[in-house]
């Protein structure tokens, strides 16, 4: 589906942090995929797919996609609830007043035939009792009789405050009250039943009643509970507080999962995906909720988005951080401020007696360790240390200078009294990092330097120039060398080597790295946070061809930023916990490396196809394709209920003239076109795994081969080429054995002769012909247009002669309508130089104005209209430039005016045109008494048939010969149709040559 419009927003008011995870929400609704707001009922099959069951049908939801079933023939389409069983792929959902049962199988929907056991014992042998297969949390049950089917030897009748078992009623059961339905859930195939007089849960198993211990709250008055049989799920709600039912070993327990408003969203429906992380909420009319829970931990410190964007930050105890302004911040939040009061937000660092140094304006303050940071001092250089690292115990001190040159100082010890080396770059160093002994790496903002006793000179290592955020050192010694713009790189046995991209290029702006216990690199961006196996790093860095797989972070996975900060120092922090720290322009990030989950796809489908053709088909792993088909659309359907920046699917149409993978987008649809007839094979996989395991399907491909491009065909066709050529070879060896060359020679000589005189007869013949039918079209032209004029000119005599000779009013009147209607023959006749150049088209495109070509037409026949009492409107744009032919687009307006005031009496005649580079339009609306269907069906035969003489000499009007006649020679068309209510539409499109 296209992709659809989601609102991703966090539940300020109905979602809350529970269990120390933090949730993000997406609403699914009809406006977004839906086909209706009212989820009753959610399932997820053995495939991996999610279906819901709404009221107006049955929707499988891949995480990405909705597919509606609506259209299976069934008497409605209000659907109920799921029950059977998804591990033997057997789902079933009844319609409303159960008027049909659907199965769910094999990732597709079917109308049932045959009845199974279990239809049967709930339709028929049970039908005055309802079927308990899940039960509601907002209204209390509405019958008083129940069935519950587990199998045919193990079901449960509930009536009143007695429960029968299979056909067997048993004893009293102590505790049980009469209203007991809303309390009672289910666990495989035992039953319980809260007793809040007992204190106790009631079980039943296979007939047999137990009393069960469990948590207080079972007991409260306000508890709800809702239990879902095909889901064996059962959960329970409190004062907006939604509880997951845990058994296991005879034992009840509960697990916080999140805070729900059910008044204020109707909830009907849930489904915890455990494997996904995910809460799936069906509501009655606001549709699906989806919550996702997210092992990232977000800190900020206040309301103020300034305030929220962090920078340098240093491991603090076990599992806090602490900022360059003294703050102290946990996972949970701000937990203690030292008050530092520092300008610089950019850089801190321990000394060897965790003494905690900063820079505040020119100088660097020094917070004691064992004051509890209280007490300070300043250390003051002269010049401003913009950045002091901590390397092997060693410390480095930047001096950037006012000319961008950076004065490097080292020191043995915290005391900074005597430097033991100090040089000069000639850039803003960034970073430092000692990669041997006496040797040093120095990035800068355009290059990396290497420095190495004794000369301590500089020697640039960048070829280009490359702007180093951080020189960061792992466990294994390796040097990697994050940039702002140029990636990341790795420098090793003396060269630098860069790292492949991913396919955004989020990772050409990366700050850090941290390394986790899994091997795994954590890298921080200015577009997410991502994860990749330092191993596929080591080994891309021997073979270039070795794919890389990363793994991206986003605001989807519960960030409130995708823009992590860099450029501090330090740029990220591990905790002593095994936590790691990062920091984002809205909040500091905390996380446990090893429980956060990176999701891949265990299993992809590829069943649903689209033709754009009614011949096509598939059947079982088989495309069938026409051998003219124009495209086919194969969906390749993914359960992945992550973040799809990180699915990868792939596709190889093996056969093809191109072989090779290619990406597919994460909506999945992949486009077959242009494929010569043949058998083909096309092969999907989906990475499964960030070690490269992909998950391979495969779908032949066969394009029907006409007749004539069949291997026997081209066989037959080669055989009889051969015959007739080995004959062809004989003839003309006995040809030239009975003729000699010179008379041959003669004899192509006089055929060239001839053939030249011959072609230069057919040229005149044509030539002669053009200038006959170009006199007689324009004498027809000239007769035809003439016409109206002197037609207005009789009429106005008449009435001149006619008039009374004392009426002096209407005389005047006459003579100047006469007077009028003369000039404008006399224009009429000067406009026949139109007519004689029209079949005499120069190469020579001129720009006129269209709209004084119009005007000069609206003048010449404005007599004429007034007499029709009709009114003739220009809508041209004065000027409205073009190079269309002006004697042949004169002839055509003139005509169309002509034709429309003829037909037009009492009303309206208006011309406008439009044009683009490729493309002139005009456009002639009268309100006449119309064309007839017939005529416009007459005049579209005749376009298509123009060279035909029969169809010109037809009984309709000749001005629209005319017409059509001149616009194949200026490459137009002319289309009619009906004005509302009255009157006909004229429109002439005209295709635009190319003008060097």
């Amino acid at each position: 589906m296209t992709l659809f419009k989601i609102h991703i927003f966090f539940l300020l008011f109905c979602i809350q942090i529970c269990y120390s995870q933090q949730i993000a929400s997406v609403w699914y609704d009809t406006d977004n995929g839906l086909p209706q707001n009212s989820v009753k009922d959610i399932i997820k099959d053995k495939y991996g797919f999610i279906w819901l069951s709404t009221e107006n049908g049955l929707v499988r939801y891949d995480g990405y996609n909705f597919v509606t079933y609506s259209h299976l023939h069934l008497k409605n389409n209000r659907f109920t609830f799921f029950f059977g069983n998804t591990k033997k792929d057997s789902i079933y959902n009844f319609t409303a007043y159960s008027e049909n049962t659907t199965l769910i199988s094999k990732r597709n929907v079917s109308v049932l035939q045959k009845q199974t056991h279990c239809i049967r014992k709930i339709l028929h042998d049970n039908r005055s009792y309802s079927p308990f297969i899940k039960n509601g949390v907002l209204e209390e049950a509405d019958h008083e009789k129940f069935f519950i089917y587990f199998d045919k030897n193990d079901y449960y009748r509930l009536s009143g405050n007695n429960v029968q078992y299979k056909n067997t009623k048993l004893a009293p059961i102590k505790g049980l009250h009469k209203k007991y339905i809303p309390d009672t859930f289910c666990f495989d195939h035992n039953i319980f039943i809260i007793s809040r007089t007992l204190r106790k849960i009631i079980k039943i198993s296979q007939g047999e009643v137990s009393y069960l211990d469990a948590p207080a709250i079972f007991f409260q008055d306000n508890v709800k509970v809702y239990w879902s049989q095909i889901n064996n799920q059962s959960f329970i709600i409190q004062d907006h507080i939604l509880y997951k039912v845990l058994y296991d070993h005879n034992h009840l327990s509960i697990k916080k999962i999140a805070v729900y408003d059910l008044n204020k969203n109707s909830l009907s429906s849930i489904y915890h995906d455990e494997i996904n992380n995910k809460l799936y909420l069906g509501t009655l009319s606001d549709g699906l909720n989806v919550i996702k829970f997210n092992n990232f931990h977000i800190v900020n410190k206040s309301d103020s988005s300034y305030d929220n964007i962090f920078y340098a930050q240093l491991p603090y105890t076990t599992d806090k951080v602490i900022t360059s302004f003294g703050d102290v911040y946990s996972e949970n939040g701000l937990v203690k401020r030292h008050h530092f009061n520092t300008s610089c937000r950019y850089f801190l660092l321990y000394d060897n007696q965790k003494n905690i140094i900063i820079q505040d304006n020119l100088s660097l303050i020094r917070f004691f360790s064992n004051t509890n940071y209280s007490k300070k001092e300043v250390l003051y250089f002269g010049n401003t240390a913009s950045y002091v690292w901590n390397i092997n115990g060693n410390y480095v001190i930047a001096f950037h200078g006012t000319s961008l040159k950076t004065r490097l100082v080292f020191y043995k010890d915290s005391g900074f009294k005597t430097p033991f080396l100090q040089f000069s770059i000639p850039n803003i160093v960034t970073s430092v990092q000692e990669f041997d002994r006496n040797k040093w790496l120095v990035g800068t903002r355009d290059a990396l330097y290497c420095i190495e006793a004794p000369s301590f000179t500089p020697e640039k290592i960048s070829s280009k120039p490359l702007n180093v955020r951080e020189i960061v050192k792992t466990r294994d010694g390796n040097l990697w060398i994050m940039t702002q713009g140029n990636g990341f790189f790795l420098y090793k046995n003396k060269e630098l080597t860069k790292m492949p991209e991913d396919k955004d290029g989020y990772l050409l702006f990366s700050h850090t790295i941290l390394e986790d216990k899994n091997g795994f690199f954590w890298i921080s961006t200015n577009n997410g946070l991502f994860q990749v196996l330092k191993s596929s790093l080591l080994h891309y860095s021997k073979d270039n061809k070795t794919p890389v797989y990363y793994y991206r972070y986003s605001k989807e996975d519960g960030f409130n930023t995708n823009e992590f900060n860099g450029g501090c120092s330090p740029s990220a922090s591990v905790l002593q916990n095994g936590s790691f720290v990062f920091p984002s322009i809205k909040g500091l990030v905390f996380f446990d490396p090893t429980t956060i989950r990176s999701y891949y796809p265990q299993n992809f489908f590829m069943e649903r196809v689209v033709f754009y053709d009614s011949e096509s088909s598939i059947k079982d792993n088989t495309i069938t394709l026409e051998n003219n088909f124009y495209k086919a659309l194969i969906l390749v359907d993914v359960p992945y209920y992550a973040n799809r920046v990180n699915l990868v699917i792939e596709a190889k149409l093996k056969g093809s003239k191109n072989e090779k993978w290619e990406k597919v987008n994460s909506d999945g649809k992949y486009y077959i076109t242009n494929l010569n007839p043949g058998k083909y094979q096309l092969i999907v996989r989906v990475l499964a795994s960030p070690t490269g395991k992909y998950i391979y399907r495969t779908l032949d491909i066969d394009v029907k081969y006409l007749f004539y491009q069949t291997l026997f065909f081209k066989f037959f066709i080669i055989l009889l080429f051969s015959i007739i050529l080995f004959t062809l070879i004989k003839l003309r060896i006995r040809r030239q054995e009975l003729k000699k060359k010179e008379l041959e020679d003669i004899i192509e000589i006089r055929t060239q002769k001839l053939l030249k005189a011959v072609a230069k007869l057919e040229y005149t013949k044509e030539q002669l012909r053009k200038e006959s039918v170009q006199q007689k079209k324009l004498l027809e032209t000239i007769s035809h247009d003439i016409i109206t004029p002197v037609k207005y000119l009789s009429i106005t005599a008449k009435k001149l002669y006619e008039t009374d000779e004392h009426d002096h009013y209407i005389q005047k009147k006459h003579f100047e309508s006469f007077y009028k209607s003369s000039i404008e023959f006399y224009n009429f006749v000067k406009t026949l130089k139109e007519y004689a150049e029209i079949y005499n088209i120069s190469e020579k495109k001129e720009m006129y104005n269209i709209y004084e070509v119009i005007e000069t037409k609206k003048t010449l026949f404005e007599a004429a209209a007034r007499e029709q009492n009709t009114l003739i409107i220009n809508n041209v744009k004065n000027p409205t430039y073009t190079k269309i032919n002006q004697n042949v687009l004169a002839v055509i307006i003139h005509n169309l005016i002509d034709n429309a005031i003829k037909n037009t009496t009492n009303g309206v005649i208006e011309l406008s045109t439009i044009e683009d580079d490729s493309i002139f339009f005009l456009e002639v609306r009268d309100t006449g008494k119309g064309m007839s269907p017939e005529q416009m069906k007459y005049y579209e035969k005749l376009q298509n048939n123009i060279e035909n003489e029969k169809l010109v000499l037809q009984k309709y009007s000749l001005g629209l010969h005319l017409i059509l006649q001149l616009l194949m020679m200026i490459n137009g068309k002319i289309d009619f149709k009906n004005n509302t209510p009255h009157g006909t539409i004229v429109s002439i499109k005209i295709k635009k040559q190319k003008y060097g």
